[in-house]
This record gives C-alpha cells, structure tokens and sequence, in this order.
C-alpha cells in the first residue's frame, strides 16, 4: 500500500473517531530520546498537536535510566504518563509487573494500528501471550561500515564487501599488515605490530554484541523453557563455535588487534588503520563528514553457520496502566501512538538515524538517499529477544563470559559454562522480584 493511502485511511478513522468521542484531551507522553535525536522528537509531537485540536500531548524527555526508574512509582502513585517509550531490554518486564496496559483488539482496530505494517520481529516485542502492549517505534541493529579505499588498496571490489563467513576471512587476510607490510600467513609476519587491521573485536558490550549476534547466526536460542523459568541455554556447542571464531579472528587468524575497545576500534576506523567497524547504525552520523574517511555501510555479514540474522534493539509507545483513566483517553493515546508510528512521522524519525520499522518507509522514495538503505534488505532478519523479561541479567553474563574468553582469562567452554550459571542465578532474582501471577 502507498503511503498516501495509507495516510488517508489514517486520517478519516482518526477524524470519525476526535468527532464522534472526543472533548479536548491533554496527555502526558515520556521517552528517552535526549540526545541529537529530541529536536526531531519535538517537532513531531508539536506536529501532532497541530494536526488537530482535540488532544494535546505534553513531552517530557528523561535519560532512559531515570525514566525506567519512574514507571512503577509513578502507577502505583496513580500518576503514570498517558504514553511511555519503552526499550526491548525492559518492556516485556514492565508488563509482566502490572505496570503496561493492554492495547486490546479495539483499541488498536480504532486507531487504525496494524500489526501487518510493521517488521514482525519488532512488533513481537511489544506483545506477550498473544496481547499487544507496544508499538515499534525506532529500531536499530548492526552494521559494518568498511573502509573502500582500503578495500581497493588491498585489490579488493570496494563496492561488493563480505557477506559471508568465508568472504569475510579472505578479505579480513588481505586488509592486515604488520609493520613490514607483510599479511597474515606469509613468512616473517608479526601479528604483534599490526599497522593496518581488518577488524577489531571489541569489549565490552559491543563485543558481547557481536557474538551475540554470530551465536544467533549459528541457531542459539540463549534462554528456553515452557515453565517460565527462562533457563540460560548459551553454552551449547552452536554458541561455543561462535565465539571460538571470533576469539580466532585475533588469536588465530590474526586479523584482530588483541585487548581492543570500542573506542579503540573507532578511532581506528576513523584513521584509516582498521578497515572494518561492526557498529551500530548509531555511528553513521560520526563517520559522515570525516576528512580522508571514504566508507561504505553493508548488512552486518553472516559469519555463523546457520540463517541469517544480525542483533536489532528497539523502542516501542506503549500505555501505562492508568488509576483513574477514562476509556477515552486510553483512545486518544492510541490516536498518538497511531499517528506517530505512520509511515509518514517513521521516515520522519529515521532522521534521527533510527532505522524503519515498516517495510513500506524502508522500501518507499523517501527513504531512498538515506545511506542505510544499503542494510535494508536486513532489516526483516533482525533479532531482538521477545517475551524475556530479563534481558540486562542474562546479557550481563553473556558479555561478562564472552569478554573472559576473548582476554584469554578462560577456554570458551569454561567461559560460556560459568556465563549460563550466573545468567539463571541473575534471572532467578529477577523472577523473585515479579509480582504473583493474576
């Protein structure tokens, strides 16, 4: 469907609905987009509240930390904003505690909110046994930006970078160089004066991250469990091949500079020594406008064994449970929530350097000249954890294990195994921390 049909359905249910249900309506809406990314918040939001004259919706920007720490009080104090931003890591918590209401058939029906429009893996994590709760918002997930210049240097097509394991390990092998100029493999060469490299692997979190998203690639789960304990299962052989391939990338294959930061590896990128950055789409408005920095962005390569996915996170509007809510202004929420997350305000939003969560922004002339079209054809492979309530506990131990591994401060089956025992310790006192089942 165009968008400007599908913004003309939009319209005429939002107009039957303002005519036939509503006095003036003032909401209350949070999030945590502070940073380069509020002025465009902003502007939507002011943009919605001229769009008609029936509703009015208050923004109050809060750091995500600080606004995760309000929700709960805030219901229980019976004074929860109308609308809430909530990130995958935390919203399935948030509903299983009592604190999101439900945005029931009808609801979403009236508002004209269509799951069918949104990439499944991102609405999947706003809905919990079959209930929606949240609506995808902002994605992102990650990428590799490579360096072309450096790609041609090396005899390689700067314009068809590596898609898979075996591709990225013959381009890996002819973008290092010791000191002496010599590559990986050939005689005399120094793995430990590397003065150009192919990638780094960094730790912490975005080092857990990759690996997180090559274990996904080999078939790992990492929880499971029908009784609702959520088990830790990354400790399997599937997951230990993945991180033993990375750990590989520096210890074996010598491609990767050892002890590497995320910091580390960005500078690195931006001066030209590394030749690939496995990042975030977040980084795109960091590399734009480097002098001397020619770079592409492709799909985050398939380097596990199994079908393709790559790590996404997400923000989803969702409905905080209301103490003394009308019926009326959970629809005139909804109405925000449907307006904001149209194709029109989400190709808005990926200004913000946000992907789209719809395939018909991803895919429409709009956002054509946006670089990231380049991973559009990824976006439908993005994996996000859904119905898990305990995504910090568990990614805490993933990272804590992983980075032990590739230190060298443990084997990977020792790591992974220690990793999975605190993981279940983590979630157990997370699932004491949950309120009785209704």
């Amino acid at each position: 469907m165009q968008l400007s049909k599908l913004r003309f359905t939009f319209l005429f249910f939002v107009s039957l609905l303002l005519s036939t249900s509503f006095a003036q309506i003032e909401l209350d809406y949070w999030h945590g987009f502070t940073g380069p990314d509020l002025p465009i918040m902003e502007r939507l939001v002011a943009d919605f509240n001229a769009s008609q004259s029936e509703i009015v919706v208050t923004a109050q920007a809060i750091p995500w930390g600080e606004l995760f720490q309000q929700i709960e009080p805030s219901v229980a104090a019976g004074q929860a904003p109308d609308i809430v931003a909530l990130n995958e890591d935390v919203i399935t918590s948030f509903i299983l505690r009592g604190a999101i209401q439900e945005m029931t058939p009808d609801v979403l029906a009236t508002a004209c909110i269509d799951s069918i429009r949104f990439y499944e893996s991102l609405w999947n994590v706003g809905t919990v046994d079959g209930k929606v709760y949240g609506v995808p918002i902002h994605s992102v997930m990650l990428v590799m930006y490579y360096n072309k210049d450096l790609f041609e240097a090396a005899g390689l097509d700067p314009e068809n970078p590596p898609q898979t394991r075996e591709e990225f390990l013959e381009a890996a092998r002819a973008l290092t160089t010791d000191a002496s100029g010599l590559r990986p493999g050939e005689e005399g060469f120094d793995p430990n004066n590397l003065t150009q490299w192919a990638v780094g692997i960094p730790t912490p979190w975005m080092g857990g991250t990759i690996a997180y998203t090559v274990a996904a690639q080999n078939g790992v789960t990492f929880v499971g469990g029908a009784d609702e304990s959520y088990p830790a299962n990354f400790d399997s052989a599937e997951a230990q091949e993945a991180v033993q391939f990375l750990v590989d990338l520096v210890n074996t294959e010598n491609v990767s500079p050892a002890n590497a930061t995320e910091q580390s590896e960005i500078d690195a990128f931006r001066a030209g020594q590394a030749a690939m950055n496995l990042n975030g789409v977040w980084m795109l408005s960091q590399y734009q406008g480097q002098e001397g920095l020619n770079f592409g962005v492709a799909p985050f390569p398939n380097l596990g064994t199994g079908d393709y996915k790559v790590w996404g996170g997400s923000s989803h509007l969702a409905l905080p449970v209301q103490r003394n809510g009308t019926p009326e202004e959970q629809a005139a929420a909804a109405t925000f929530v449907a307006w904001m997350t149209q194709p029109e305000q989400n190709l808005a939003w990926t200004a913000a350097g946000g992907l789209p969560t719809q395939s018909a922004v991803a895919e429409g002339e709009g956002y054509a000249s946006n670089p990231m079209t380049a991973i559009s054809e990824a976006l439908p492979n993005t994996f996000v954890l859904t119905g898990f309530p305990f995504i910090s506990q568990f990614r805490a131990a993933w990272d804590t294990a992983f980075a032990s591994t590739l230190l060298g401060e443990k084997d990977t089956a020792t790591a992974l195994t220690d990793g999975v025992s605190e993981a279940n310790s983590r979630i157990q006192d997370g699932l004491r921390s949950l309120p009785p089942a209704q």
